[in-house]
């Protein structure tokens, strides 16, 4: 009498087959991902490390062919993070310690051109008065404010998500000495 095999199931599983597959699929792509999140992400916040702006201003100034502006100082926690010069243009970006940023940007070009480099999707939002300046105001997506003036072919552009308040006293801080 011939003796019968146990069934194989390898042309033909079984719904308990196909889980368990699908199972094992599924944690392989779950520690990929994890793998991935926990060492090859980074915060930009966190890893860019503060500058003294400052010095870069005093470097910058001279070479400037505008009236180059920057705060006088920053309150205690905020941080400057980026400052680039060039002949036709300056960028200040800061962090205030509530972790909101505040971009200073002056460029020579017209302010539309600077509203659509630097505040594109702003919509008008009305004026505001800024030690004795009138700033044109925008409101930009996700909140943020931007405040915008041109003087003798010079933009100065404030792109910012803090408070308008906030924005308001950084504006008075701005000097150009």
């Amino acid at each position: 009498m011939p003796m019968s095999s146990p069934a194989s199931s390898r042309g033909n599983p079984s719904m308990g087959d196909v889980l368990r597959s699908v199972a094992v699929i599924g944690l392989i792509v779950l520690v990929v991902w994890a793998f991935g999140r926990i060492f090859f992400t980074n915060d930009v916040e966190k890893t860019i490390e503060p500058i003294d702006y400052a010095k870069v201003v005093e470097q910058a100034r001279p070479a400037a062919s505008f009236e180059l502006l920057a705060p006088t100082s920053l309150p205690k926690g905020w941080e400057a993070r980026s400052a680039r010069f060039d002949p036709q243009a300056w960028h200040l970006g800061v962090f205030t310690d509530s972790g909101d940023y505040i971009g200073l940007e002056q460029i020579k070009t017209s302010v539309d051109r600077a509203v659509d480099r630097f505040a594109e999707g702003s919509k008008p939002a009305g004026t505001a008065e800024v030690d004795g300046r009138t700033w044109k105001v925008r409101s930009g997506p996700k909140g943020r404010w931007i405040y915008v003036r041109g003087d003798d072919g010079v933009t100065t552009l404030i792109n910012s998500s803090a408070s308008r308040k906030t924005v308001e006293s950084y504006i008075s801080s701005l000097s150009t000495s």
